[in-house]
């Protein structure tokens, strides 16, 4: 294979599945280097086994790469090499909207990320990508079951930097996305999309790990960093973490960026009383909230509010304790008001009482064959399970449900000796517990 690969013109018949240690776009007509068909199960792309931050390189003025899919990809063998990494992304023949993500140091060795952009409808929540599970929050009540959408807040794009392939991910210290703006024929931020939104953009990645499907807003990126305006437009991103490198992204205003859901809500009986807390990720015009609690779920009496914390990118703790719960099962209803008196309910949790189990709990054991968990729930609940070793590497990745009472899960065993955590993660919160393998 060769190391050096120029493509010139129109490639007629689009690369896929194909490794070069450098490749040239030499391009006065378009250059599409990843054929369209790409699945989750079989992604398409390009290898550019070449950790170089010029290992691609555009000569000419309209070479780029067209995507356009979320899995019509290119894979870059980065490892632990540091600097800004631009992927030449293209929309049809006429757009060039490069794509430059800046690394910092500390990934461990021979991982790769995998890079694709593409164009939404304009209510693009029909095509959001596929670790992504809403644009907005969804609210758990039974009068509003449906989500609440945020995407004509929205540019029309998705890309997607999925550093998977690491043990320990980069550090991100920028990144520059570009789109199609008003001056467009194309543009990604008119249509039915709410005005003026393109000055206003900033980047949001969706964080996977918010129970229990996920959530955009604990991180909100820089407020109006887009422009110069042009036919197309920039907007960049400040630094991330290692530990909040996530694969999707998207623009969105900071008038109305895509919110996020309380991240926690847990209730435990305390000393006759229940200690009910709750954690957000991050705030937008929250005034207060309510606590209400009820037996039928049409009787309701407040427990009490406190006071939210306005509008903040940090986590937030807050509990109530209710002296007098009702016993036998009760359920403890969350509700938040902004402050333009809008109220939301946006979580709803069951009590047990104090008479019963004050909570759920979590057993786990090893056998030569197998890991047995063992959870006796105070409810029927949903849990994504999680086994990494101490360097936070998963190892295991399951989705389990479970009953009222006890339940029994078995793991395979294939683990070399040694600490590993597993966690669980439900509607209702997380369980953590450390397991011991073949060690005395």
């Amino acid at each position: 294979m060769n190391k050096f690969l120029p493509l010139v013109g129109l490639l007629v018949a689009p690369l896929v599945g194909f490794s070069q240690a450098r490749i040239v776009i030499n391009g006065t007509s378009l250059v599409t280097i990843v054929e369209n068909g790409g699945i989750k199960a079989k992604p398409i792309y390009i290898d550019v086994n070449n950790s170089a931050t010029n290992a691609i390189t555009t000569v000419g003025t309209k070479g780029w790469i067209v995507s356009e899919s979320e899995f019509n990809m290119v894979k870059w063998d980065i490892s632990t090499t540091t600097g800004a990494y631009t992927v030449p992304f293209g929309y049809s023949s006429l757009y060039s909207i490069p794509l430059t993500l800046t690394l910092g140091a500390g990934a461990s060795a021979g991982g790769s990320i995998l890079f694709s952009t593409y164009h939404t409808p304009n209510l693009n929540s029909a095509s959001q990508p596929s670790d992504v599970n809403n644009m907005g929050p969804i609210i758990p009540a039974n009068s509003q079951p449906t989500p609440i959408d945020d995407s004509y807040q929205v540019v029309d794009r998705f890309w997607i930097m999925d550093a998977s392939s690491y043990g320990t991910k980069p550090a991100i210290t920028q990144t520059v996305f570009t789109f199609l703006s008003t001056a467009s024929t194309a543009s990604e931020v008119g249509g039915l999309n709410v005005a003026g939104i393109e000055p206003l953009l900033l980047a949001q990645r969706y964080n996977t790990t918010i129970p229990t499907k996920g959530s955009w807003g604990d991180w909100l990126g820089l407020a109006g960093q887009a422009g110069p305006t042009g036919v197309t437009n920039t907007d960049k991103s400040g630094p991330l973490t290692a530990a909040n490198f996530y694969r999707s992204w998207t623009l969105s205003s900071s008038n109305s960026p895509l919110p996020i859901e309380i991240s926690s809500f847990t209730d435990i009986c305390n000393n006759g009383a229940a200690l009910v807390q709750w954690t957000s990720q991050s705030e937008l015009n929250n005034d207060y909230y309510t606590l209400k609690k009820t037996t039928d779920n049409v009787h309701f009496e407040t427990v009490g509010t406190l006071k939210g914390a306005g509008t903040t990118s940090m986590p937030t703790n807050y509990s109530i304790t209710d002296n007098n719960p009702f016993p036998g099962v009760s359920y403890y209803l969350l509700y938040q008001t902004d402050i333009d008196q809008t109220t939301t309910l946006v979580k709803t949790i069951p009590f047990q009482g104090c008479g019963g189990p004050a909570a759920t709990t979590i057993t786990a054991f090893n056998t030569s064959n197998y890991i047995e968990v063992q959870i006796n729930s105070i409810a029927a609940d949903e849990y994504d399970m999680t086994l990494t070793n101490m360097l936070g590497q998963t190892l295991l990745n399951e989705h389990h449900s479970v009953v009222v009472g006890s339940n029994e899960i078995q793991l395979s065993n294939t683990l070399s000796p040694g600490i590993y955590i597993l966690n669980l993660k439900g509607n209702m919160g997380s369980l953590t517990k450390k397991l011991a393998i073949g060690v005395k």
